[in-house]
């Protein structure tokens, strides 16, 4: 396995394990979402601590990557359930009770031992409607 993917994989056993301090994270990291820019340490992980509030028991899982030096683009899928506030764009979203899964796809830059940037996709209209938040 290369460092690249012990480096992602460091980063979604820390997501899934609720531990942010062993998230590799640089200082100067950058996270770009379907939501916005995210910048720094603090900023990522605060994104990201979004959904773990909101899905207290929310997994990432990795199906696929593809790895090029530092450079990798992967495939995963997100399975929880609504049982916290999100916090939303439109202001916070109390808990559905709702199970959610939804597939994302990720490209990730990484320099030694931290991750450096993030641009993540999901489709933000399959994940809204999971959670009964889409007019009829």
């Amino acid at each position: 396995m290369s460092d690249t993917r012990a480096v992602i994989d460091q980063h979604i056993t820390a997501f899934n394990d609720r531990t942010p301090d062993a998230e590799p994270w640089a200082d100067t990291a950058e996270m770009v979402t379907p939501g916005g820019t995210f910048t720094g340490r603090e900023g990522v992980l605060g994104f990201l601590a979004v959904f773990q509030q909101a899905f207290s028991d929310g997994t990432l899982r990795i199906h696929s990557a593809v790895i090029d030096g530092g450079d990798a683009s992967v495939e995963g899928s997100f399975e929880g359930t609504h049982d916290g506030i999100l916090q939303s764009p439109a202001g916070p979203v109390e808990a559905t009770g709702k199970p959610v899964t939804f597939r994302w796809s990720a490209t990730y830059r990484v320099e030694g031992t931290q991750l450096m940037s993030e641009h993540l996709y999901f489709d933000q209209f399959d994940f809204l409607g999971q959670l009964g938040l889409l007019p009829g």
